[in-house]
């Protein structure tokens, strides 16, 4: 019996051609309309494109639900590997996890039997025209596709992979700031804020996302040459420098629009050697060495439109900056490769200007995990969390305490060593601990909460100290005997 409402998933993104037909078509990153356009609608049943290794959950569900497609051809720019891990799991399948065999980070709801999936793999033959986005082509493999007359078993639509929703806490609603020296731990870090903080909103495609606004990640020690790789990455050292590849070049492809074709090519401009780089030779200390990524003539009226829309780039001292914005970011899926890619066009402009590797700084104004990622990305938190480093060194400095004459006295110093200035609390006073904390947060000598914590705790030991003639020593636990 036929699924009247079928395709089950997606539907408003795909191409509808011949119902009767046995072929199917994905056209992974190149878009749709870039076949179809020049395509026979009765050589195929439906066309769609296949983004994201998750995405191949969907495909799957649709072909079940329509078991009369016998024919799957997989085509156009694999640009995540999506259409990689397609084939691997017909060519393989899936362990006892879930997970596509041989291939990273690509796992198969379980809300679809392996008895179903095993048949899929058998009755289903695929197309590998990876790379391939020429008609002639991909009709020539159309043909060669001779019908089998017979679907491959019984239409048959699975439950929905539903996540639990996760408790939103109370939060500052805006600028939540995220700070490390790799992008890899800083991804670890807004993965742990957007599932504690995010409010639960509709996407675009119609699913829901948990979203925060205003994530400002800052980076200031990765090599994008020899990124730091940590477990829980979903990309390879691969993925990264093919991503970083195109970022570094100006060309567009098939695709409606790519970051390096923006950033090289926009309009016929080469913002990065004919704009950022001249200008600030130029003027090294000015605010506008920008390259822009939104058209607004056009991409508001486009069927993709890209997620960045600006790039700055400052210079402070000997280091290059650079502070990308994207309205919107998909920061499970996007942010580590966006980053990496960044990272290299900020060395690629240092190296120019003979000036060292600075600071990355992402907003991402509309920060978010779709719902199908939550699952994944609350099992990393909860396995990995744990290792992020519990005190980072506060930017601002650090303080030497110690007591003197019944007063408590810090004095700060950047984190180079260089003394800045002086703080004294009569520590006899009442809540003395309390008055000198007040100074520090008038003097705005603190920005790291751990660091916030740890002089809490050594402020009221020097005031205890104080008041009962005690030994204070800093770090060190008090010696309950006369000094």
């Amino acid at each position: 019996m036929a699924i009247t409402n079928w395709p089950i998933y997606y539907k408003d993104n795909l191409v509808f051609g011949n119902p009767k037909s046995e072929v199917a078509i994905l056209t992974l990153w190149t878009p749709v309309v870039k076949i179809t356009e020049k395509l026979d609608k009765k050589l195929f049943s439906v066309v769609g494109q296949l983004y994201s290794k998750d995405g191949i959950n969907y495909v799957i569900r649709n072909i079940i639900a329509n078991p009369v497609i016998r024919y799957l051809i997989i085509c156009g720019q694999d640009n995540s590997g999506s259409g990689g891990a397609l084939i691997d799991f017909f060519k393989k399948g899936v362990d006892e996890d879930y997970n596509i065999k041989d291939n990273s980070f690509s796992l198969i709801h379980k809300e679809i039997p392996l008895e179903f999936l095993e048949n899929l793999r058998k009755s289903v033959q695929i197309k590998d025209l990876r790379g391939v986005s020429d008609v002639n082509r991909i009709v020539k493999e159309i043909n060669s596709c001779q019908p089998i007359g017979r679907p491959f078993g019984a239409p048959k639509i699975f439950p929905e992979h539903k996540e639990e929703n996760i408790p939103i806490f109370p939060n500052e609603g805006s600028v939540f700031k995220i700070n490390d020296k790799y992008i890899g731990s800083a991804w670890l870090r807004i993965l742990k804020t957007i599932l504690k903080f995010g409010a639960i909103n509709k996407s675009w495609y119609g699913n829901e996302v948990k979203e925060i606004y205003n994530i400002a990640a800052v980076v200031s020690e990765e090599n994008p040459l020899f990124p730091k790789m940590f477990p829980y990455l979903r990309v390879s050292k691969e993925d990264i420098d093919k991503y970083q590849a195109s970022v570094m070049k100006g060309e567009k492809g098939d695709e409606v629009y790519t970051y390096g074709e923006r950033l090289w090519n926009y309009k016929g401009i080469n913002q990065v050697d004919e704009v950022i780089i001249p200008y600030l030779k130029k003027y090294p200390s000015d605010r506008a060495a920008l390259a822009v990524v939104f058209d607004m003539t056009n991409d508001h009226k486009a069927s993709r439109a890209p997620c960045m829309c600006l790039v700055q780039a400052t210079t402070l001292k000997n280091k290059l900056n650079l502070t990308a914005y994207f309205r919107s970011h998909a920061m499970f899926s996007g942010w580590v490769l966006n980053a990496f890619g960044l990272r290299r066009l900020q060395l690629h402009i240092a190296q120019k200007l003979s000036k060292e590797i600075g600071l990355l700084t992402i907003f991402s104004n509309c920060a978010h995990i779709y719902d199908n990622e939550w699952q994944v990305a609350r099992e990393i938190v909860e396995k990995y969390g744990d290792t992020l480093s519990k005190n980072p060194l506060d930017p601002r400095g650090y303080f030497v305490i110690n007591t003197q004459n019944g007063e408590i006295i810090l004095k700060h110093y950047s984190p180079e060593g260089q003394f800045l200035q002086e703080f004294r609390q009569n520590g006899k006073e009442e809540k003395a601990a309390m008055k000198m904390y007040y100074k520090l947060i008038t003097a705005e000598a603190i920005s790291e909460i751990s660091h916030a914590f740890d002089l809490g705790v050594e402020l009221e030991k020097a005031e205890i100290a104080v008041k009962n003639d005690l030994k204070y020593t800093q770090d060190k636990e008090l010696f309950y005997g006369k000094k």
